[in-house]
């Protein structure tokens, strides 16, 4: 393929995947309240879901905007099992930028207790998620073409009725973990794929060429990609962007 499908959006950096996805999840939290009463998200680990966060942080703090903060409810994609308090959590990384400091009432923040072991923990969290359909879901993509915690090559058929599963063997440490199965990342009206960086370009290359990657594999009502220029393979080119 030398063309990028339709419903990937390429952009000139990270910075601006950043911006432009939280204008897109603000867009859509105004949506679900407004037609539904609430307004729930999927948060990725990683780079640049941080940034979004930091910039959501700034909407939630300022008195200019007239969202409904009050309406949200948050979700991790993933979490790695370590110490509650351990830095290389997602859920750190989420409150040191955003959620420590947010209007969003802690009942309504539900992280994946993962300090208790993935099995202890996937079994808590598959409550927590049984019966939402998600509003918003962000994932990311590591070097390696994986997404949360689901891996290339990675087998989850002992548990694929789950829509939470364990993972206990990560290329990368640590390697417990726990994560939204493929099935319950796909139950969402709005799926944006988060691509940026240079070390990309080969994944993101098997994943135009039909490489059956986990990042693939997740499609939801309104699926999206935005990636940055510098994700790109040299030889595709993309779609008329507006």
């Amino acid at each position: 393929m030398n063309r990028l499908p339709e419903n990937w959006r390429l952009f000139d950096s990270a910075e601006e995947v950043a911006q432009y996805t939280s204008h897109k999840i603000m867009e859509l939290a105004d949506e679900a309240i407004s037609e539904r009463g609430a307004f729930h998200l999927v948060t990725a680990g990683g780079t640049t879901p941080l940034s979004i966060y930091r910039i959501l942080a700034e909407l939630d703090k300022s008195q200019s905007t007239t969202m409904n903060w009050e309406k949200w409810h948050i979700y991790l994609g993933d979490e790695r099992c370590l110490p509650k308090n351990d830095p290389e959590r997602n859920s750190v990384s989420l409150n040191e930028c955003w959620l420590g400091k947010s209007r969003i009432p802690r009942s309504q923040i539900h992280m994946i207790p993962a300090e208790l072991g993935a099995k202890e923990a996937a079994a808590n969290y598959e409550k927590i998620v049984k019966g939402i359909f998600f509003d918003c879901v962000l994932l990311g993509m590591g070097e390696d073409g994986h997404t949360a915690s689901l891996f290339p090559d990675h087998n989850h058929e002992h548990e694929q009725k789950h829509l939470v599963q364990t993972e206990f063997h990560s290329p990368k440490p640590p390697a417990e973990r726990v994560t939204l199965s493929s099935k319950c990342l796909s139950q969402s009206r709005h799926l944006f794929k988060l691509v940026t960086g240079g070390s990309k370009q080969n994944a993101v290359g098997k994943w135009l060429a039909g490489t059956a990657l986990p990042i693939a594999e997740i499609q939801a009502t309104h699926t999206q990609v935005f990636i940055s220029e510098d994700s790109l393979p040299k030889k595709v080119s993309s779609p008329t962007t507006e």
